[in-house]
């Protein structure tokens, strides 16, 4: 079985990618492949170093992965996992390759507990236990709880003006009401809010950090909430709401423009 992890876009034709768990280099009986923006290598070679069981169902093509409290199911093809029975999206789909089956390494590591950085200079994706984890100070915390309010939106409808969820959301709204969660007063448009805060790059995105497109005319007429795995989350349309959307969503990286890291 192999194992994926999301990675920034910028990193897509880059060379080869190294995995280190607290500072440790993972060793791989193949070696790591990024296709379409994600990471590849054997799975046991990074979930059992972790401490967790792991198991696989041929009759299902299902990998199941625990670690003290926390159960992962995962099935080739869907774009679902299981997390103690609830439905969370994947950035990418499992899928079988050379006789064994891939999946996404930032996934499973940060359901199960654990810290996960992207180095795009030594082409490296680190692992850290918690508590073992650097101290990136509070705005990490901050985003990481904004991602997490605003995947707990997805499903919300969409309103033009709109900023809350019994009226719904557009998509700056959508971000104006993940900063009142917060305790933060953010701007009210997409434009505003692209001139606040710090840029951030694609090899530095981080969950909470706000990504922004230009869907049409100039400047930054979308936003959304990156989740800290390849993906983000937005009021889309009146026709599907609040959605979660790849980044290496073809449609989308064409008409990205930039990040700004606001939450913090």
């Amino acid at each position: 079985m192999l194992l994926l992890a999301s990675l920034p876009q910028s990193a897509y034709a880059a060379g080869p990618v190294s995995l280190v768990l607290n500072g440790r280099p993972l060793p791989s009986d193949l070696p790591p492949v990024v296709e379409e923006g994600v990471t590849m290598v054997p799975v046991r070679a990074v979930l059992t170093p972790l401490g967790a069981e792991l198991t696989w169902t041929q009759e299902t093509a299902t990998v199941t992965a625990v670690l003290n409290d926390v159960r992962i199911e995962a099935s080739v093809g869907s774009a679902t996992a299981l997390v103690n029975g609830q439905a969370v999206p994947l950035a990418r789909s499992l899928e079988n390759r050379e006789g064994r089956t891939f999946v996404p390494v930032r996934f499973f590591a940060e359901q199960l507990g654990f810290a996960v950085e992207w180095d795009g200079a030594s082409q490296t994706v680190s692992l850290y236990e918690r508590a073992a984890a650097p101290d990136r100070g509070e705005a990490n915390r901050t985003g990481a709880l904004a991602a997490a309010n605003a995947a707990a939106s997805i499903g919300a409808g969409y309103a033009w003006g709109g900023t809350s969820p019994d009226v719904g959301f557009d998509c700056s709204g959508f971000v104006y009401y993940q900063g009142q969660l917060v305790g933060m007063e953010l701007p009210r448009t997409s434009y505003e809010q692209y001139l606040e805060g710090v840029p951030v790059g694609l090899d530095e995105l981080a969950a909470g950090d706000l990504v922004f497109f230009n869907t049409y005319g100039e400047g930054a007429s979308h936003v959304g909430v990156y989740d800290g795995n390849g993906g983000f989350i937005h009021a889309q349309s009146s026709e599907v709401g609040v959605v979660w959307t790849a980044m290496s969503n073809p449609w989308w990286s064409e008409r990205y423009l930039g990040a700004r890291r606001l939450f913090r």
